[in-house]
This record gives structure tokens, sequence and C-alpha cells, in this order.
């Protein structure tokens, strides 16, 4: 699906000013949706990503990730001016949502994202966090009850009508229209879902990126390193969950609910 540049798209320009040929992919990274995935096409694809950056979000100077969620509308056209003079690419946004008008009205950026079913997403999300060992929790209900906007329901809406932030406010018709009106000025909004879309044709298409072998991904299973880490710590439970791909999150389709107004958002973008 794709949004206010389709015409440009279509003979190799980006943006709404024709005589630039400078642009921006900006990549609105939502956790575990395929995010790495295109994060390491950019890469793979010669894009060029900020001189210092984490799975694509530029950090400054210290190592920190730059909170380009937070800045203004100045400090975000400031930002974009230093990527087109250092000759960045490419940008990825994961820990939240900048200031989307701001970037739709530039004409330098091209506007990207990728969905993947909301509940599928959560479900990815925990197992991943169980597995990697960044939490303790055995059970999805528990590690969904700690404060965490990956978690949090309806993810897709709060991000899009920029309402991500702790303590989470509650969603409803107006963020969801919110949310319908920013992604339907996306130049690409991607699927994981086969039904809607192969993703990598799109990518070819739209961004003339090519499928390449061997592309590393955050998956969650048949990563030799969480084995390891895994027998160093003697958790011999989970190595044999891990090995038989145990989904740790079960009977919890009574959740998906949780999610009526992402699962309504989809609805429209993709035409269900």
């Amino acid at each position: 699906m794709c949004g206010k540049n389709l015409l440009y798209q279509k003979y190799g320009y980006v943006g709404n000013n024709m005589s630039n040929d400078y642009r921006l992919i900006w990549f609105q990274h939502l956790h575990k949706s395929a995010g790495t995935l295109i994060v390491n096409m950019a890469i793979e694809n010669n894009e060029v990503l900020y001189q210092s950056h984490g799975n694509g979000n530029p950090k400054n100077k210290d190592g920190n990730i730059l909170p380009l969620w937070e800045y203004n509308e100045k400090e975000l056209i400031n930002f974009i001016d230093k990527c087109e003079k250092d000759g960045v690419t490419f940008v990825a946004t994961e820990q939240g949502s900048p200031n989307f008008e701001t970037l739709i009205e530039d004409s330098r950026v091209f506007l990207i994202t990728c969905l993947r079913d909301p509940l599928k997403r959560s479900v990815s999300n925990f197992n991943y966090a169980y597995y990697s060992g960044y939490t303790d929790c055995t059970s999805y209900e528990k590690f969904a009850e700690k404060p965490n906007v990956y978690m949090a329901d309806n993810y897709y809406t709060r991000i899009f009508s920029n309402n991500e932030r702790l303590p989470l406010v509650h969603i409803g018709k107006k963020e969801y229209l919110s949310a319908v009106n920013t992604l339907m000025s996306f130049d690409l909004v991607l699927s994981t879902n086969r039904s809607h879309m192969d993703l990598f044709t799109n990518l070819n298409e739209f961004v003339g990126w090519e499928k390449k072998d061997g592309i590393k991904q955050h998956a969650t299973f048949g990563d030799y390193w969480k084995i390891i880490n895994m027998i160093k710590k003697l958790e011999i439970r989970k190595l044999f969950r891990y090995v038989r791909r145990k989904n740790m999150a079960f009977e919890i389709e009574y959740i998906k609910n949780k999610y009526d107004w992402d699962y309504k958002l989809i609805e429209e973008l993709f035409n269900e």
C-alpha cells in the first residue's frame, strides 16, 4: 500500500519536488514486525545510515540513541538537513513516534513502515524477550502486565496517532482515525502477511532494493548465541523449550480484542 508519492515513485523520483534527487528513507520500525530484516536490507543495498546507529536508529557521539520522537518541527527539519548534508539515506525510529506531519510534508522524506498481525507480533515480542533472557516472566499475561509500550493495547494505533508514551492514555475512535490518516500519507506501508503482498517485491518496486541471501534478522528461534547463553547459565529447561521452538504464549486468543483498533486499521489499509 502506497501513499502520497506514488506518481513520483513510478517515475523514479521521491517527494513532491522532482528537481531534488535527494531522498531520505525514514523507516518507522514496529517492534517484532520484520524491522531488523528491513534495516539489514537497507544496509545490503548500500543505503547510507547515520554514522553511529543502533539497528538503524541514529546515535549521538556518546552512543545514545537520538530521541527523534521528541523533536519539534524545527529540530526535525534541522536533523533532515544534516542527513542530506552528510549523505545519509536511511533512518529508523523504533523507540517512539516522531512528528509524522513534519516528515510527511518534507518532500525529501520517503516514509515506510511494516505491519504484522497484531497478536502474532505481541506473542513474538514475549517469546523473544523470554528466550533472550530479557525477562524472567514465564507467562504472556505476567509479561504484558509490566509497563511496556511494545506490549501495549493497540500498539500500531498508538504509534501512528503519537500516543505511545507512558503513562498510556485510552485509545478510541479519534486515535484510530488519526492513525489511519497518518498511514494513508506514508509512501509505503508493507505487511508481513503474504495474502496482502510480497514484502520483497514491494521493496524492489518502490525502493529499488534487491533481496540478498543470508540477510540477518532478529528471529526468535535458530539463534546460536541464545543457545550458548542458556548453556552458560545452566538454563536447561529453557534450552529444551528453545530447541523444540516452544511458544511460551498459549491459549491467549481471548486477548485478541486488546488489538481491536489495530485489526480495524489493517482492514482499512489492506482492504480486507
